[in-house]
């Protein structure tokens, strides 16, 4: 009987415990959900069937311990590529440079990829205040979470098309901005929304929201503000009935490669069995003229064989309206077979996906002079000038 007793009450203590168990894990489950919102009670937002304008937004955001900016020859490709395929009635850069960085930048002291950005007619500088804290006082210490909060913010004003340096575009963006849609963004890998590049009317549903999540669901995360906060938000926008909030677009739109180096090595990598487009310069010093991915009369399509014909190993760029390269840690992809970096020579010789991709634009500042083939990844900065030296 006793035996009994000591059974029934171990089966008791453990029933206890799992119950215990249960009602924690739903705990934590719970806590792990998204805070609650509803778009739909959200009314006074600005709606509009003009075009999203056709601004550029990029940020840069200097360290306290960085004076001057950085540029690579890639951002140069992408700022130029937002030239050649938007035209965009105004480029702003948000930055909180000082105005002697400013002035170095200028004048070339910053190297030549900067001073060749800030030559750009349509570029504006605007003064950028990145945070430090926010509303409820966890600190902002990355510099990306910085960017993350000072692009959402700029943005909301002005509306336009906000990119990353490692965002590079590759046809017209017209046909989106016209849609009707209030805002626009993509997946990127694991169909997240990416945050490296989006559009939006300004004072939009979706920027307006974003910019209230970032601020109370920032926890010190890396990302829990930026792409998950634009994911949950997004989607609701879109499942929203009758409104054009939003419109999200494929991965193959804006990011359709990732930062994996599963990824990274196809794009990247250089294909050494391929003619070098610079082995091709005619008499007169043209390279050859290349489109993104070569396009046939529709008539033509019922024969595979008369179907423009690339290397096997090449990509179609045909469905992507931008490349987010993730190619701003490009230094740590020493593994890839021959690449080196984004320079004009790993560019023009047009024998890696990447360059494939962005050829066009480095052919045209090529020719007008622009940029040398021999031209680095990055040019050094000058070393500060010590107390006591100098004239």
């Amino acid at each position: 009987m006793a035996l009994r007793t000591r059974q029934d009450n171990i089966i008791l203590i453990l029933s206890c415990l799992g119950t215990a168990l249960v009602l924690y894990a739903l705990h934590i489950t719970h806590n792990l959900r998204a805070p609650h919102f509803d778009p739909s009670s959200y009314s006074s937002f600005s709606s509009s069937n003009k075009p999203i304008p056709n601004i550029v937004h990029y940020v840069y955001i200097l360290s306290e311990n960085t004076t001057d900016f950085s540029f690579r020859f890639s951002a140069v490709l992408s700022v130029c590529a937002t030239l050649k395929y938007w035209q965009p009635d105004t480029i702003y850069l948000h930055t909180n440079a000082p105005p002697d960085s400013l002035a170095r930048a200028r004048s070339g002291e910053a190297g030549k990829w900067t001073q060749l950005i800030f030559s750009i007619p349509q570029l504006t500088i605007l003064p950028a205040e990145p945070p430090h804290n926010t509303s409820r006082g966890i600190p902002i210490k990355l510099m990306e979470h910085k960017s993350d909060f000072v692009r959402v913010a700029a943005i909301r004003n002005y509306g336009g098309t906000y990119i990353d340096f490692d965002v590079h575009p590759l046809k017209d963006i017209a046909p989106l901005r016209s849609s009707g849609f209030q805002a626009i963004a993509g997946r990127q890998q694991g169909r997240m929304i990416c945050s490296g590049v989006f559009m939006t009317q300004p004072h939009s549903r979706m920027i307006e929201l974003w910019h209230e999540l970032m601020d109370a669901w920032f926890d010190g995360s890396w990302s829990k503000h930026s792409n998950y906060a634009l994911t949950i938000l997004g989607q609701q926008l879109v499942a929203h009935p009758g409104t054009k909030d939003m419109l999200i677009v494929e991965r193959d739109a804006f990011a359709p490669w990732s930062w994996t180096l599963s990824d990274k090595t196809p794009l990247l990598q250089v294909h050494r069995d391929q003619v070098s487009a610079l082995d091709l310069i005619d008499e007169n010093g043209h390279l050859p003229d290349y489109p993104i991915s070569p396009s046939s009369p529709l008539e033509h399509w019922s024969d595979l064989n008369k179907l423009p014909r690339r290397p096997p190993w090449a990509n179609d760029w045909a469905a992507s309206y931008m490349l987010h390269a993730f190619s701003h840690e490009q230094d740590n992809f020493v593994n890839i077979p021959g690449f080196r970096g984004i320079s004009p020579r790993y560019v023009l010789e047009r024998r890696s996906n990447f360059a494939r991709a962005v050829y066009p634009v480095a052919r045209e500042l090529y020719e007008m002079g622009l940029i040398e083939v021999d031209d680095p990844v990055k040019f050094p900065l000058p070393l500060p000038e010590r107390e006591g030296e100098g004239g």
